[in-house]
């Protein structure tokens, strides 16, 4: 029921504002970090001025907010470059799933709730990780979207798309797990990765109890199972593998076994 509300309220803000939305999101997202480490290599202090820093945001230089994502992924350029064309190959998967409109949402949402958690005075230092948190969250909504994708790690290691968000996700885990303030640092990437969690997880969860809800109703049914040693019985008329064995049977999701007959009729 969440996941089926929280699709109707997006559908409605799409009527409203989807003309707003910007096409290829993560593409110019890719195109600003590329940008801004050629900048830096015409002027070292260039990046000083869009990294995130709790302190220059509350004098007045808020756009630190958000310019922190357009921060080259390495200062390496083969990194750079492999940092631009993963965001081209999630970007084109994304919108082709969601749009133009969620996509922008998502994206935004990202990079609001990994910064908010910065302007704590207890997380001083920790835009140092925004960057990989933001690509993490990008990735695992994409491995989550196409779990069987894929994906030549480094042009040659083939690996599906799920086992590498997997990866990503220990990864982070590891992270947190070795820094010096575990918990605040747990904190920092939870809250980063919420718009994942509001996107996935009342689907994943649903999954979870459809899938209990089916093995519970089969085992009610076979032990159900009639005492004259037939395996179906229709609920409607009672007809049988036996009595009708031109007749197929399936279960219903009300948990009762009806014949073709009367499922046609219904």
């Amino acid at each position: 029921m969440t996941y089926d509300t929280g699709n109707r309220i997006l559908d409605r803000l799409e009527r409203s504002f989807g003309g707003l939305a910007l096409p290829k999101a993560l593409r110019w997202v890719a195109g600003f970090q590329l940008l801004t480490w050629l900048l830096a290599l015409l002027s070292k202090d260039f990046l000083d001025w869009i990294v995130f820093d709790r302190q220059a945001v509350f004098s007045g230089q808020v756009w630190r907010l958000f310019t922190w994502a357009l921060h080259p992924a390495s200062q390496n350029p083969l990194f750079v470059l492999f940092a631009f064309f993963f965001l081209f190959f999630i970007n084109d998967g994304l919108e082709a799933e969601w749009g133009s409109f969620r996509l922008n949402l998502y994206v935004l949402a990202s990079i609001a709730s990994i910064s908010l958690p910065g302007l704590l005075p207890i997380t001083e230092g920790a835009g140092a990780v925004f960057n990989s948190l933001f690509y993490s969250s990008v990735f695992l909504a994409f491995a989550t979207s196409f779990p069987e994708q894929v994906i030549h790690l480094f042009g040659i290691i083939p690996i599906k798309a799920k086992w590498l968000g997997w990866v990503n996700a220990a990864m982070l885990g590891m992270v947190v797990a070795s820094s010096s303030a575990p918990l605040i640092l747990g904190v920092i990437v939870l809250v980063g990765l919420l718009p994942y969690l509001l996107v996935f997880a009342p689907g994943f969860f649903a999954a979870r109890r459809l899938e209990s809800e089916t093995k519970v109703r089969r085992q009610r049914f076979e032990q159900e199972t009639v005492a004259d040693g037939t395996f179906h019985e229709c609920a409607t008329c009672g007809a049988t593998e036996r009595s009708h064995p031109q007749r197929e049977f399936r279960v219903a999701a009300d948990g009762n076994e009806y014949c073709e007959t009367c499922r046609k009729t219904a």
